[in-house]
């Protein structure tokens, strides 16, 4: 008997699920050398996306004992140094307030913005 191929929805639920038990196993407090694992975990990346971009930010791992580590502090430089996103400028659909309640926060904002002399 054959048993059934598994299904794409199940696998996926899966991989999130494992991801998010990563994210609890990661304790990185008091660590100087961080693992490829944990690396990307303290980047806030996949481990795939940490891999082929590491070099491009000259992220070079330590071998120690058959593992690589990277620097905690040289991760921190890194996402320090990266480029900030820019403000984008919204227009259309987009920019128009979705609800009453967000209408009435923006214009609180704005008042409590005049009567500071902000605008």
């Amino acid at each position: 008997m054959d048993t059934p191929a598994p299904l794409p929805k199940l696998e996926a639920e899966i991989a999130a699920l494992r991801q998010q038990l990563a994210a609890f196993r990661f304790d990185l407090a008091g660590k100087d050398w961080l693992t490829v694992e944990e690396a990307a975990h303290y980047c806030g990346v996949s481990i795939s996306q940490f891999n082929t971009k590491a070099a491009g930010y000259s992220l070079t791992p330590r071998n120690f004992m058959g593992k690589k580590l990277y620097e905690k502090a040289a991760l921190y430089r890194a996402i320090h140094g990266a480029s900030q996103w820019g403000q984008v400028s919204l227009t259309g659909y987009a920019a128009e307030p979705q609800s009453p309640g967000v209408a009435a926060a923006l214009a609180k904002l704005a008042r409590y913005e005049r009567r500071r002399g902000r605008t």
